[in-house]
């Protein structure tokens, strides 16, 4: 997450969305000039100029963090901040979302020679554990579908939802982000620099498989069902 109090904008950062490259490309604007510097992680950031949420592997106790909920932001800069600043974050289709979602999870599950390989193996072989646990199949598309009816997902709607209603002045598609950094950086007079957005967290997955051939009728309406609210305020569908 971001605070620029530079450049008067918020940015909260939701999952699987490129939020990373996004916030990199942003958070320049929240420290002093010629401070910043191109890092996939940050530690917590706090200054005269802005704010940046600490971005890392390791769990941290902190104020401000990496996918912190709209209304904690709000809560802790204030009303009067909070609805003069200029409020974003980045959308995607929740279908495709998902599978990208999924291969993030699914593959430490596969490392056996972990400790970590060996605990999830545990509790796929008793049924207990988190959705991602409990998957079975052989196939990435099995699992995949196993995982959607075992109740995984990304919910992360309280990145621009508070008490039900929408929180943020807009929103960038993940489909078309450099567009959606143009429209921001024009919004925020500020130069438009598409070199500079950096690629981060890709090769998790491949795109030989179709985002619909994923799905079967019964995890299509399960995903149709959970993301109602984002599939019709975004005009999202299952792609052909």
């Amino acid at each position: 997450m971001l605070v620029s109090h530079r450049h008067h904008f918020i940015f909260t950062k939701t999952v699987k969305t490129a939020g990373t490259s996004v916030e990199s490309y942003f958070e320049k604007y929240c420290m002093a000039q010629g401070e910043w510097a191109k890092s996939h992680g940050r530690d917590e950031y706090v200054s005269e100029s802005g704010i940046i949420g600490y971005r890392g592997a390791e769990r941290k106790i902190s104020t401000w963090y990496n996918h912190m909920p709209a209304r904690a932001i709000r809560d802790l800069m204030g009303e009067e901040i909070w609805s003069h600043y200029f409020k974003f974050t980045v959308v995607r289709n929740p279908f495709d979302k998902l599978i990208s979602g999924f291969f993030m999870y699914d593959r430490p599950q596969n490392k056996r020679g972990t400790i970590h390989g060996l605990k999830s193996l545990v509790k796929r072989m008793v049924g207990r554990g988190d959705p991602i646990h409990r998957v079975k199949g052989t196939t990435e598309v099995e699992r995949f579908r196993s995982w959607i009816r075992e109740g995984g997902a990304i919910i992360d709607r309280d990145k621009y939802l508070i008490d039900g209603k929408e929180c943020l002045d807009y929103y960038i598609r993940f489909e078309s982000l450099d567009d959606g950094i143009r429209q921001v950086c024009e919004q925020l007079s500020t130069p438009f620099e598409p070199a500079r957005i950096p690629e981060f967290k890709k090769g998790l997955r491949h795109h030989r498989t179709k985002t619909r051939d994923y799905y079967d009728a019964t995890t299509e309406k399960i995903v149709r069902n959970l993301y109602a609210w984002e599939l019709e305020k975004f005009s999202y569908d299952l792609p052909e």
